[in-house]
């Protein structure tokens, strides 16, 4: 009767003796994939960096158990799908960013607004005084949930395991909506431009607050 050998599903064999391929080679590809859902949300960028870090690990421990493991071009490939899908992503993110500003307005980040050692607020949100400034947020939620007309922004998902759980005075704007502008409560992050105003001595302590009239 003839013999047949059965060869493992992933790996090879190599002077009779069996190669897997190294599992973070393979885990590596799978982040590099899952890369491609990163313009959804700048914090899902833990993705492509996982898949670089798996992949990398992965590269150093085919060369070093060279009689153990496979998969340098799984590796290389994960590598390169995260790296590549990383640079898309955050590519259209930014013209994404560029494109949404309204005229007028000057696109600001909560980074600008944090003050530095001794500081209560930077010198760079005081220069923003009075000017029509344009960021983006999530509310704070309340007990009214329809036909808002103030509310509290933060850069961060309320209640998000992965992001800021307790936003300081400086990461957060107290937002008027300007005439007879209404809104409603929502988790989806929030596109608004307005005048912005300094007030470290504000009632609630909240420095910064904006009159809003461009609602996304």
């Amino acid at each position: 009767m003839e013999q047949t050998t059965t060869q493992p599903r992933y790996g090879r064999e190599r002077s009779g003796r069996y190669q897997a391929v190294h599992p973070l080679a393979v885990a590596s590809v799978v982040l590099g994939a899952l890369t491609v859902v990163l313009p959804l949300h700048w914090i899902l960028g833990f993705i492509p960096l996982a898949g670089v870090a798996l992949a990398w690990l992965a590269l150093r421990q085919i060369a070093n158990l060279p009689e153990e493991f496979t998969g340098k071009g799984v590796a290389w490939t994960g590598l390169a799908l995260s790296v590549g899908l990383a640079m898309a992503g955050y590519g259209w993110m930014l013209f994404r960013t560029v494109q949404e500003v309204p005229y007028g307005y000057e696109l600001v980040t909560y980074e600008m607004l944090q003050p530095g050692p001794g500081e209560r607020v930077p010198v760079a949100a005081f220069e923003l005084q009075d000017k029509k400034i344009f960021i983006r947020g999530y509310m704070m939620p309340t007990r009214q949930q329809t036909r808002l007309k103030q509310f509290v922004l933060c850069p961060a998902i309320p209640g998000c395991p992965w992001c800021t759980p307790d936003p300081k005075p400086t990461e957060m704007l107290y937002v008027t909506l300007a005439g007879d502008m209404e809104t409603q409560y929502t988790e989806h992050l929030r596109r608004l431009g307005g005048k912005f105003t300094v007030d470290p001595t504000a009632p609630g302590g909240l420095p910064y607050q904006i009159d809003v009239d461009y609602l996304r």
